[in-house]
């Protein structure tokens, strides 16, 4: 019995199942290889050399038969897979006395790997022995239960019994050989043998094996050239089962490497839409944001050009109480033009990550007092609440101001005019507590998440009541990561907002700034 040219011992299950190494030499494996080489040739040689077995023109007509077909080369096929010779080594075993049959199997049984020296001479006897073991058995079990003068309800019978036979020592052989050199078990090696495709391998076990006795009864009945004629057609089909096979697995591959970057492709065009997406976003909020910085820039500078112009008029010279009250509406104009020039500063160093830090000592109620007091006339609407005891704080003086005069300027902006703004604090030695609230519209529930993204504003038309560009949340954020604080807010609407800002006392010393390279 001898199966396809993808097991590594002819006649043997596969061991190409994807996880089996190459078998590996060992005194355990070489004892294995001597125990069925030395038997079994001793035994054949003793029956040819002592005559009581006769080489006949039918021994060689099979053994050719068996190594020709053998060395037809096929396509490498991972699995247990029965060979066309099969059903001519078990006609073999029909026709000829087992030792006869045993020998036919020897000389026949080639492996292509013998030829160009890929195995050693050893294990290369060991395969064609247990072959030549199997066949005998086989020959012994169906040569007891019927010969091919018998009708064929004994025949059949007997040759699948024989193929049993045959095949059980001859699949055992293997395992055992393949459990001792890759040190796994028998019972594995059987599993991995017979794990792939059972059911097909079941009923070409049967089909070949029926067709071993119609071989035997071809040779016996019609000679050695309706054998040819019954095997040659088998042989060319074998041929092109196996091309078929295989083309079909490169299809499986390719459709499979396909449907892998159809996949890729289609994970790229979905991130590709989330970037085109991305950008028409930021094109949105770009256009947005140059419109309302243009607007916020354009007010006070038509204000100032408005008033300039009106102190040039002759009247005003005469008239010192307007011309106070003009030039500090110019000087409230200014300072809020300042205030936008440098949150939009602020943003782009930060954004750049060029923003240094000056860590000082300052109490933090005369930092607010200087903060209301810059705020002018609208400095009147803050209600301070801070005690004096507090802790001096060790931080940046300027970034720490510009969070708290963001957070007043975002308060009063979103107030009813005469409407009061509290600053309150509390604090230990290791941190402060401080808070703005406001009485003024509130922030909707589902806009509070967004609120504190950079240029994100709450009302965001063209016909907006409130003026800004959208920048002093997400720089008081921003400013307050720096300083290695947080902040939250709790707010109703149409009722007002709380603000809360947690610093540390002191604020660690930042790391040297590496110079920025880039153009």
């Amino acid at each position: 019995m001898s199966l396809d040219r993808t097991a590594e011992h002819r006649g043997a299950a596969s061991e190409t199942a994807g996880d089996v190494s190459p078998p590996q030499h060992g005194a355990l494996v070489t004892a294995i290889e001597l125990a069925v080489v030395l038997p079994t040739l001793s035994f054949l040689i003793a029956e040819f050399v002592g005559g009581s077995e006769a080489v006949t023109h039918g021994v060689w007509f099979f053994a050719i038969c068996i190594a020709v077909i053998d060395l037809i080369p096929v396509p490498a096929w991972s699995g247990l897979q029965l060979s066309v010779s099969f059903p001519v080594v078990l006609g073999a075993a029909v026709l000829f006395p087992p030792p006869i049959a045993g020998a036919i199997a020897l000389v026949g049984s080639f492996d292509p790997r013998e030829l160009r020296g890929q195995i050693p001479v050893l294990r290369a006897a060991y395969n064609r022995c247990q072959i030549a073991l199997s066949t005998m058995a086989a020959a012994w079990t169906f040569q007891s239960i019927a010969t091919l003068h018998d009708p064929w309800t004994r025949i059949v019978p007997g040759i699948l019994l024989a193929a049993v036979v045959g095949y059980t020592i001859n699949a055992v052989s293997v395992a055992v050989y393949l459990a001792a050199a890759q040190r796994i078990s028998v019972a594995r090696v059987l599993a991995r043998m017979h794990g792939g495709a059972p059911y097909e391998f079941l009923l070409s076990y049967v089909g070949l094996g029926l067709l071993g006795a119609v071989v035997a009864r071809f040779y016996q009945d019609e000679g050695s050239w309706a054998v040819v004629v019954l095997l040659a057609p088998l042989v060319f089909a074998r041929q092109m089962y196996f091309r078929s096979r295989s083309l079909a697995d490169r299809l499986s591959e390719q459709n499979r490497v396909l449907a892998d970057q159809a996949a890729r492709l289609e994970q790229l065009l979905e991130k590709e839409h989330h970037t085109v997406d991305e950008l028409r976003e930021l094109n949105r909020m770009k256009n947005e944001f140059v419109a309302v910085v243009s607007h916020e820039l354009r007010t006070p500078v038509t204000a100032l050009i408005g008033y300039a112009k009106t102190l040039q008029q002759p009247g005003f010279a005469e008239d010192p109480e307007l011309r106070q009250e003009f030039l500090e509406r110019m000087e409230r104009q200014g300072d809020r033009l300042v205030r936008l020039v440098e949150n939009l500063l602020t943003a782009a160093r930060l954004e750049s990550r060029q923003l240094p830090m000056r860590i000082a000592r300052v109490g933090f109620a005369d930092l607010v007092r200087d903060v209301v007091e810059g705020l002018g006339p609208e400095g009147e609407r803050v209600k301070v609440d801070i005690p004096q005891d507090l802790p001096a704080m060790t931080t940046d003086v300027e970034l720490l101001t510009r969070v708290v005069s963001n957070l007043l300027d975002n308060a009063l902006k979103y107030s009813p005019d005469g409407s009061v703004c509290e600053v309150a604090a509390s604090g230990d030695e290791t941190a402060l507590v401080f808070s703005v609230a406001d009485h003024g519209i509130g922030i909707p529930e589902n806009e509070v998440a967004r609120i504190f993204e950079r240029f994100y504003q709450v009302d965001s038309s063209s016909t907006r009541t409130f003026r800004g560009a959208g920048l002093g949340l997400s720089l008081v954020q921003e400013l307050l990561q720096r300083l290695g604080g947080s902040i939250s807010v709790e707010t109703r609407l149409g009722e007002g907002s709380r603000f809360t800002v947690t610093l540390p006392v002191r604020t660690p010393e930042p790391a040297p700034a590496t110079r920025n390279t880039r153009a």
